[in-house]
């Protein structure tokens, strides 16, 4: 019994051996070309010609009065929210009034972040 579990295992490791040696070795992957990459489109679409530098000035003229009313307003809100706060006693729970406040205060910074991101 012994005898044929041994001649088994010696002839199943012969074959193993065998067919990883005829398998032989893995082919190697060529390396990837490289593809030109096309530029990306420009960021502001110009028409030649067609462009009014009046109409440039006065949109610009017309964003820079909305940042400066935007601007404005933003001091203005935080100056009361100071003056309130000041009133508050610091042991006080912050009113509801106080939290819509700050929320108004974060739109107007945030519409100011984009006017400055265009």
């Amino acid at each position: 019994m012994f005898e044929t579990r041994r001649s088994f295992l010696n002839v199943f490791t012969k074959m193993s051996s065998g067919l990883l040696l005829w398998q032989g070795c893995p082919p190697i992957p060529e390396p990837r070309r490289r593809t030109p990459v096309d530029p990306p489109p420009p960021a502001e679409k110009q028409t030649p010609g067609v462009s009014d530098p009046n109409a440039v000035i006065a949109q610009r003229h017309s964003q820079e009065k909305e940042v400066r009313q935007t601007l404005d307003e933003l001091f203005a809100r935080v100056r009361d929210l100071k003056t309130e706060l000041d009133r508050t006693p610091t042991a006080n729970v912050f009113s509801v009034d106080i939290f819509k406040r700050t929320q108004e205060i974060e739109k107007l910074a945030k519409r100011l972040k984009a006017y400055a991101k265009a």
